[in-house]
């Protein structure tokens, strides 16, 4: 009797050498293909919030204010007058008064003192301006109230505001024909009564007081 023959078979696990290497190849070729396939689908992307952007507001152009005086809350008395040889414009602020006469005493004056005064007039509050005016009266107060004759004057500017009448008393001529003498307000106290359409009815006062000139002068500026 002979005795049964045992065969062994062995199995191969992948630990022979020299194949390590391969293997490592396919692996990453694998996992290269991975990851731009992409089967589990795109990563979302976080939402992020756009950042602040710096941003730079043009500069109003500043407007000086003869370029555009008759916009305030409050009545303006304008004057030309002249310094040195130098014509001036100047503003001043006041009130306009509902009086009845020149006399009357709710009238509020502003001062303009100057070497020569060559005109006047006025800028209206913005919610009281109903320009163009039917009239303007000048009255000289003293002793006795008189009507100045006047004239529309306006003196070359390169403002808006140069659009303003002002008023200068009416020139006078010269002896024996001579040309019309240079005339200004001389000093003293005026009255404005500036009157509308409707009723409407406005008073101004204005004391002129001129300064650096001999009292001789200052009396001939305007004849009564």
């Amino acid at each position: 009797m002979s005795e049964p023959q045992f065969h062994e078979s062995r199995a191969s696990l992948g630990h022979e050498p020299g194949h390590a290497p391969e293997r490592l190849v396919i692996a990453g070729l694998i996992l290269l293909v991975l990851l731009v396939v992409k089967p589990w689908g795109a990563t979302p992307e976080v939402a992020t919030a756009p950042g602040p952007v710096a941003s730079v507001a043009p500069t109003p152009e500043t407007l000086r204010f003869n370029e555009l005086p008759c916009a305030g809350r409050m009545w303006l008395v304008e004057a030309d007058t002249r310094w040195g040889g130098e014509v001036v414009r100047s503003w001043m602020l006041t009130d306009a008064a509902q009086a009845t006469s020149p006399t009357d005493s709710r009238i509020k004056f502003v001062v303009v003192a100057a070497q020569q005064v060559l005109s006047i007039g006025y800028c209206p509050a913005y919610r009281d301006d109903t320009r163009p005016h039917d009239s303007v009266t000048v009255y000289r107060l003293g002793p006795t109230v008189s009507v100045v004759q006047t004239e529309l004057v306006r003196v070359p500017k390169e403002a808006d505001a140069a659009a303003n009448d002002l008023f200068a008393p009416v020139s006078t001529p010269g002896p024996s024909g001579a040309g019309a003498r240079p005339i200004s307000w001389g000093p003293g106290r005026y009255v404005m009564r500036i009157e509308g359409p409707e009723g409407y009815l406005r008073w101004l006062g204005v004391e002129i007081r001129l300064v650096g000139v001999a009292p001789s002068d200052a009396d001939g500026s305007i004849a009564p």
